[in-house]
């Protein structure tokens, strides 16, 4: 059975490039534009990772992360930040909510398709 990896990002380019790219770990790849529609996508069930930017209007990135670590579904889900901001108050709240890696913009893809195959315990 395949994967599946919700991508929330809210620039649109950000959500084609990195679908691509995902979409080549044999994953399905979902996506959304805020942090509500991601939270209501993983209670519905069946995502195994997501990847967040953590700068989006309305709630953020950490914001999504605290309350997906509130639900049964998102308590464990390994997350993936994306950032612009790479200083090391960022990383640090990004620690605190047990974030299984942080990706500084601009990003290398292939990093990232390893790192998802990685999480995921794909070959």
């Amino acid at each position: 059975m395949n994967k599946t990896i919700l991508i929330c990002d809210d620039e649109k380019h950000m959500l084609r490039l990195l679908s691509f790219t995902l979409g080549k770990t044999g994953c399905l790849v979902e996506s959304v534009s805020d942090g509500d529609q991601a939270l209501a996508r993983i209670a519905r069930g069946g995502v195994d990772l997501l990847l967040i930017d953590v700068m989006m209007p309305g709630k953020d990135g950490f914001e999504t992360v605290r309350e997906l670590r509130s639900m049964p579904e998102g308590e464990k889900m390994p997350v993936i930040i994306l950032t612009a901001r790479g200083a090391s108050t960022t990383r640090e709240v990004a620690g605190q909510l047990g974030v299984s890696h942080f990706v500084t913009k601009p990003f290398s893809p292939i990093q990232i398709q390893e790192q998802v195959k990685r999480l995921l315990g794909l070959g």
